[in-house]
């Protein structure tokens, strides 16, 4: 089976795997956080003003001004417990968790105060009751992984359609003024649509699956330190290849930052500080899937971060129908031994360059390489030389 019928054919299985809906975490009590394993121009450049200064508040004024669901509907799960923590944060109370402590110790308003007794006002309370609810609704929808074999397929659970809106307001870029988002349908097409995202007066046109009809769009802070919330549209085609997209508000208009793979508009990929983790599909061994980070530039886009090694979790069991050897080192031809066929070999993850690490059953752990299709060593294409193979299907 050649490199292209083999990505076709993953592609389509995979799409058995694929699971829709919104995202994770647990709910709501005043000191509890999602916990994460990762000025303004027309060019979307940041100035050394505001780069990599945070923004006061989330909300700044839910002491005063009743949130409504416009205002919280299609925030993630790490901004809503930020947003309710701060309504007790304004009376100074200390928290014990040191995440906590440390965000809010970095706004210039916050006192702390150890004789707070929690008291609310009945706005405060509301607010709190409000965000509570879309916190529950939040914590039932987090990505899974799909599949035993490959810890990397990952995707959200099936359930209720999302709880998000075409429309959301919310101050995008940190400057105290409430922006306008909308997101319309404008075409119909036979496998795709047309969606017009808007912020106030800035306006895009986005082609998106028509399986994403109800999802909507998804506001993140991909980094606490500087003040912009992101828009993020995550989306899936009719070949189950997933993606989202990301796009910030500068003041004058929608930038876009970057498609990255994956389901990421969560606060288990973002870890708020700058750095998204991404699922990867690759078909160079077999169809298995990694996970890359990105990190955001100086121009907030997203750049890739590459890694040395990509393991495979947990590692494939194959069994060898060719003769080849495997090598001492990555990249390098210093033959280690030779694997016979109907040995068992576990593949453990790769590299870019087409370096996978395998281990056999008497524990050696050494290297194949895959050059145009075929592996090292043989005439033969990878996908031939040996069983069990993932494939998604």
């Amino acid at each position: 089976m050649n490199n292209r019928k083999l990505q076709l054919f993953c592609l389509m299985a995979a799409g058995m795997l694929l699971i829709a809906g919104c995202e994770t975490r647990t709910a709501a009590q005043p000191d509890q956080v999602p916990q994460i394993q990762a000025e303004k121009s027309n060019q979307g450049t940041l100035t050394a003003e505001n780069r990599g200064t945070g923004r006061d508040y989330i909300f700044q004024d839910s002491d005063k001004t009743l949130l409504t669901e416009d205002n919280l509907s299609n925030i993630d799960s790490r901004m809503l417990e930020l947003a309710r923590n701060e309504i007790y944060a304004r009376h100074g109370l200390v928290f014990k968790r040191p995440d906590l402590k440390d965000y809010f110790a970095g706004k210039p308003w916050y006192i702390p105060n150890a004789d707070y007794n929690g008291s609310l006002s009945d706005t405060e309370s509301r607010n709190i009751k409000l965000i509570q609810k879309h916190e529950k609704l939040m914590s039932a929808n987090h990505l899974e992984k799909l599949w035993d074999v490959d810890d990397h397929v990952l995707g959200y659970p099936q359930g209720d359609e999302s709880t998000r809106l075409p429309a959301a307001n919310i101050d995008l870029n940190g400057d105290g003024t409430v922006e306008h988002i909308q997101m319309t349908l404008t075409q119909h097409y036979e496998v795709s649509d047309e969606w017009s995202l808007s912020v106030n007066d800035s306006e895009l046109k986005i082609e998106l699956s028509d399986s994403y009809s109800t999802s909507y769009f998804k506001i993140v802070d991909s980094d606490i330190n500087d003040p912009y919330f992101e828009i993020a549209l995550e989306d899936s085609n009719e070949s189950a290849q997933c993606t989202t997209d990301y796009y910030y508000y500068n003041g004058h208009k929608v930038i876009h930052m970057g498609t990255l793979d994956g389901l990421t508009a969560n606060a288990q990929s973002l870890d708020g500080q700058g750095t998204v983790t991404t699922s990867r599909q690759s078909i160079d061994f077999q169809c298995w899937f990694y996970l890359e980070t990105f990190k955001l530039n100086g121009g907030h886009k997203w750049k890739e971060s590459p890694a040395d090694f990509y393991p495979m979790e947990p590692p494939t069991p194959w069994v060898a129908k060719v003769r080849f050897p495997i090598y001492k080192a990555s990249g390098q031809h210093d033959i280690l031994k030779w694997v016979e066929p109907g040995d068992s070999v576990y593949f453990q993850g790769g590299d870019a360059e087409g370096n996978g690490k395998i281990k056999t059953e008497d524990g050696t752990t050494g290297w194949i390489q895959v050059k145009d299709g075929h592996l090292s060593g043989t005439d033969s294409d990878i996908y031939e030389c040996f069983e069990g193979l993932l494939l998604y299907g």
